[in-house]
């Protein structure tokens, strides 16, 4: 069978004119009705696609997931609204991807009651209005034939009326010549009774030519009102009809079919959004390769694929995430180019990546432009929740929930908002003790300490200051459920301000559950930006392993607040004589976790990392060296450890004393692969995230915690 590709590229074909854009979820009175009596019946087979729109193939969606099959015709008439469906397609892509039912049939109604131009409709439809689609990602313009997005520029998808299809791929014939076909079709049939004959793949069918219409670079013939053939007129087309003609073999070509093969309806749709996931970028969003809304898309893609995957009926709870995009870096000039000004000339390019990636956060360290990074991010937040919350009104009424994903440093930056915190806090407090130190001393200079008072007074002036710009500048318009960190070096920085453990046992020392109540420091273990936030807490967590984040396709996925926590390698049990046993495989270590999962898990997890590790022992020739430095390792440790419960006696208040555990858990580990390179992943393991399926699962089970125990 020829390829179809053949018959589609290189048409230019003039796109019809109609006017655009809607977001009435309405079927406009002055249409003909597209319900019919048998859709009740299908009220509990929701759309399974995903909320962007359509699936990621270009096929249809089996029967199993929609069963929304029109009735066949018995005679040839105009198409209904429900057998014509709307696709759009990405950039850079070549197949085109069906909308959903209910955002189809939308469009169609706008389509035609456009066509009609009639004063009667134009009081009915607001004319100017555009289409809300893909979940209420995008807006259609029906006048432009655009899929435009609502929340973030560019990402700009053409769309396109299906009528006619290809047999097999159900992808669309071109407008333009599908429309013609349409034309010729019912001018030769209207009204003759179809007979049903099935498909044959390459086949003519045994009936004569009783029609055919000729295009430039294919022609099309009708043996009968439901079977209708494509040909190409290239050259080796042409050829090789003349050779398989030579053998008394049929004519091949592709069948096109009229009508999509479901029937569009509006319980097509998914269910309305009750939580609301912003995913904030960290450096590196001036390069292309950190466009957030392509990080955005792939984490978005990974969890509607693994919800449909594990929870199949999970959308018959009416209850759906949606991820918006923050972008807050491109719109901020900062120093303009002065930094690029004064870049030597030498290794430009390796200096242009790090000025566009690593200089974000001596910006934000910077007190010139601190402020402004951070009214930039805090505004787009403000600027798109007060946009979704127009658009979805019932978002707030249904007192729906609001959760953020920031990746490196803008987990610090939203850890700021949030919190308040300011760096003139820490220079009030700073002062603050060198005064009161200096009054305690008895030979004090009165000199001093009035320079110290003076300096003080300062401080509060500015930080009034600062204040009563800061309510020009409103705080977030919402509360936030969930905090997901991830390659965050949000700890380092907390570390540095002075912040210290406390011995509480919850995430209150690092941000109050008032205004955050759940913290999650996801991160790669080989991340060399991201650092763990328990050892802030309680400060002998530094011995206590991360909880690994389970494999999304591992048959057993024990809930999170089950898993007990587990010293590095068992410190606890081990032996002096066991520590400095040189042949201790790091991997002993490492996937400690893994052993409580399955014995037969754990027997075949052990075994290939050791021969992982004794491969690469011998790859690199330094055997000794790596044990070693292991040895050493483990022996820093444990004395670590005790050392930290030593603290712990000391330090924390009686009535602390039995809090030595975290009430939740903060830090969770990516596994490594057993292939994985572990220099490798220095490089790219800080960029991994966005298209890692374990942290999606992670990400979709804390968004709805009753998945876990599904998932179980």
């Amino acid at each position: 069978m020829e390829d179809q590709s053949n018959s589609d590229g290189n048409m230019n074909v003039s796109q019809s004119s109609s006017s655009s854009i809607n977001s009435l979820d309405r079927i406009y009175p002055s249409l003909e009705p597209f319900t019919h009596p048998h859709d009740s019946d299908d009220d509990d087979d929701n759309n399974s696609q995903t909320s962007s729109g359509g699936t990621k193939s270009s096929l249809p969606p089996s029967p199993s997931h929609k069963k929304y099959l029109f009735p066949k015709k018995e005679y040839v008439d105009h198409l209904r609204p429900e057998e014509i469906n709307w696709f759009y397609q990405q950039e850079g892509e070549k197949k085109w991807t069906p909308f959903i039912g209910y955002d189809s049939l939308r469009i169609e109604c706008r389509y035609r009651a456009l066509a009609i131009n009639s004063p009667d409709v134009s009081k009915d439809i607001d004319v100017k209005e555009r289409i809300l689609v893909r979940g209420g990602l995008y807006e259609v313009d029906v006048d432009s034939k655009q899929c435009i997005p609502v929340y973030w520029s560019g990402d700009i998808s053409n769309i396109m009326r299906g009528t006619w299809f290809y047999d097999g791929t159900w992808q669309p014939l071109q407008e333009g010549y599908a429309t013609q076909l349409e034309t010729e079709h019912l001018a030769k049939f209207m009204g003759q009774k179809i007979v049903d004959v099935p498909s044959v793949p390459g086949g003519k069918g045994t009936k004569p030519v009783i029609h055919n219409i000729k295009f430039h670079e294919f022609h099309i013939d009708w043996n009968s009102a439901n079977e209708v053939f494509l040909f190409s007129e290239s050259a080796s087309s042409k050829f090789m009809r003349k050779v398989t003609h030579s053998f008394g073999w049929q004519k091949s070509g592709t069948r096109l079919h009229r009508a999509y093969c479901y029937e569009a309806i509006m319980d097509d749709k998914p269910p309305d959004i009750t939580h609301l996931v912003f995913v904030i970028h960290g450096i590196g969003q001036k390069m292309e390769t950190g466009s957030i809304v392509k990080c955005c898309r792939d984490l978005r893609t990974k969890v509607n694929h693994l919800k449909y995957k594990f929870f199949p009926d999970f959308d018959s709870t009416n209850q759906r995430a949606e991820f918006l995009p923050v972008e807050w870096r491109s719109s901020l000039k900062l120093d303009g180019d002065t930094v690029d000004n004064i870049t030597p000339n030498k290794m430009k390019g390796v200096r242009n990546i790090l000025n566009s990636s690593a200089m974000d956060i001596l910006y934000y360290t910077s007190p010139l432009y601190r402020s402004e990074i951070t009214h930039s991010l805090q505004s787009e937040l403000n600027r798109l929740y007060k946009m979704f919350c127009s658009r979805h009104p019932y978002f707030e009424a249904n007192r729906g929930k609001v959760s953020i994903i920031a990746h490196s440093l803008g987990s610090v930056i939203t850890y700021d908002i949030i919190t308040g915190w300011n760096p003139l806090k820490m220079y009030d407090q700073f002062v603050t003790s060198v005064i009161n130190e200096e009054r305690q001393q008895p030979c004090g200079s009165d000199e001093l300490i009035a320079e110290l008072d003076k300096a003080r007074r300062r401080v509060n002036e500015l930080e009034a200051s600062v204040r009563e710009k800061h309510k020009s500048t409103p705080m977030l318009n919402f509360t936030i459920e969930n905090l997901f960190c991830l390659g965050s070096p949000l700890a380092v920085f907390l570390a540095l301000r002075g912040m210290r453990p406390q011995g509480t046992g919850t995430q209150e020392h690092i941000i109050p559950s008032s205004v955050c109540k759940r913290l999650f420091n996801i991160y790669h273990p080989s991340d060399p930006v991201a650092y763990r936030l328990e050892p802030l807490v309680l400060k002998h967590y530094a011995t206590i392993m991360p909880l690994p984040i389970h494999h999304y396709n591992s048959p057993k996925k024990v809930p999170y607040v089950k898993l007990t926590r587990k010293a590095y390698a068992a410190l606890k049990t081990m032996s002096e004589e066991q520590i400095n046993n040189k042949s201790l495989k790091i991997e002993e270590v490492s996937d400690s976790y893994d052993k409580g999962d399955s014995d037969s898990a754990s027997e075949k997890t052990t075994s290939h990392s050791s021969k992982k590790f004794s491969f690469s022992k011998w790859l690199s020739g330094r055997k000794s060296k790596d044990e070693e430095a292991l040895s050493a390792e483990l022996k820093m440790l444990q004395k670590f450890d005790n050392e930290a419960q030593k603290l712990q006696v000391e330090y924390l208040d009686p009535k602390d004393i039995d809090k030595t555990e975290m009430e939740y858990r903060l830090d969770y580990q990516l596994k490594e692969r057993s292939l994985e390179n572990s220099y490798m992943s220095l490089l790219t393991s800080h960029t991994s995230y966005w298209s890692n399926k374990d942290i999606a699962l992670f990400i979709l089970t804390h968004l709805h915690p009753h998945l876990q125990e599904q998932n179980e």
